[in-house]
């Protein structure tokens, strides 16, 4: 006879609200960037600066980048159904993909462009470059304190908040390069800082890209050690064996663990169920879990799963067993 328990960690029950508040930051950061484009593209227009322009354009990648993760929160808020009994909560996780997919493809245009303007030099209008910038330090601001909070937990939120990082530099880099232009007239400084960041952007693009495949793939999240909740699993009395063990990521901060307990034959599952419970309560990154409590080892397609339970001493009796 098997018995199973689905148990959900409370300090999940208002993810719902988190996600709410999120798409709310998301919004007002759009807004905020796309309006600023406007401006600075008539500023870059206005002057012929091709710097000013060119960083308007950056701008507007930004609003790309936090338009792909309003959507992707818009689809995550989805409620669960019969086709996606989970909901639709990993679409945050295909708007990281995506939006570190994008940063990656700005990182090779900016150092691209730097290269470019290193092999040409053009005179740049300083005071225009000031005021653009400075317009545009004061927007980035405001954009990145309201996602700074929701960018920690949440990789979606982080792919678009290195959007906003992305234009907020760009910004200082061409008050660097006026400054530095004004004062020396050594105009090569703005491709040089561009190309910096082009290398800084490619390397947070890579890990955005690797946190979202590591997640589509299923790996074991990094905040779960395995082998010591396996461990408190062990610890209960009348479990004889820990097996099926499986850890993944929906999405960020909500791991599902999954395993199967073997116990002895005059145990009793409800209290096996209730300290295994206590286990995953006391653990804040597990957000959902499964456990089947069974007194029958079943041993189909055992050789695709890991026993991390066998001790050394228990793996030796083994293979001795199978020897003789």
């Amino acid at each position: 006879m098997n018995k199973q328990n689905n148990t959900q960690n409370a300090s999940t029950n208002h993810s719902f609200h988190g996600m709410k508040a999120d798409a709310r930051a998301l919004k007002i950061t759009g807004w905020l960037t796309g309006i600023y484009f406007i401006i600075e593209l008539f500023l870059g227009f206005y002057s012929g600066s091709v710097a000013v322009i060119s960083d308007a354009f950056h701008t507007f990648s930004a609003v790309g980048g936090v338009l792909i993760a309003l959507i992707a929160n818009k689809i995550a808020m989805r409620s669960p159904g019969k086709n996606h009994t989970f909901g639709l909560i990993r679409a945050e996780i295909v708007g990281a993909l995506l939006n570190g997919v994008f940063l990656l493809l700005m990182a090779f245009y900016v150092l691209w462009m730097g290269y470019s303007r290193l092999q040409q030099s053009i005179e740049l209008p300083t005071n225009i470059m000031f005021l653009s910038a400075f317009g545009g330090l004061i927007t980035e601001v405001i954009a990145m304190r309201v996602m700074w909070k929701s960018q920690k937990n949440n990789l979606n939120m982080k792919g678009a908040f290195w959007h906003v990082i992305q234009t907020f530099v760009g910004s200082i880099i061409i008050i660097i390069a006026a400054v530095v232009i004004k004062l020396t007239g050594w105009y090569p400084i703005d491709p040089i800082l561009g190309m910096l960041f082009g290398l800084v952007l490619f390397v947070a693009s890579i890990g955005i890209i690797k946190q979202s495949f590591n997640i589509l793939l299923e790996t074991t999240p990094k905040d779960i050690n395995l082998d010591e909740v396996v461990k408190e699993l062990n610890e209960i009395e009348a479990v004889v064996n820990v097996h099926h063990v499986h850890a993944w990521a929906l999405t960020t901060g909500k791991n599902v663990f999954m395993a199967h307990l073997l116990i002895k034959q005059d145990a009793d599952h409800e209290q096996v169920l209730e300290k295994a419970s206590q286990v995953f309560t006391n653990n804040p990154n597990i957000y959902f879990t499964t456990v089947q409590v069974e007194k029958k080892h079943h041993e189909d397609n055992e050789a695709e799963f890991i026993d991390y339970t066998k001790s050394s001493t228990q793996q030796k009796h083994s293979e001795s067993h199978n020897a003789n």
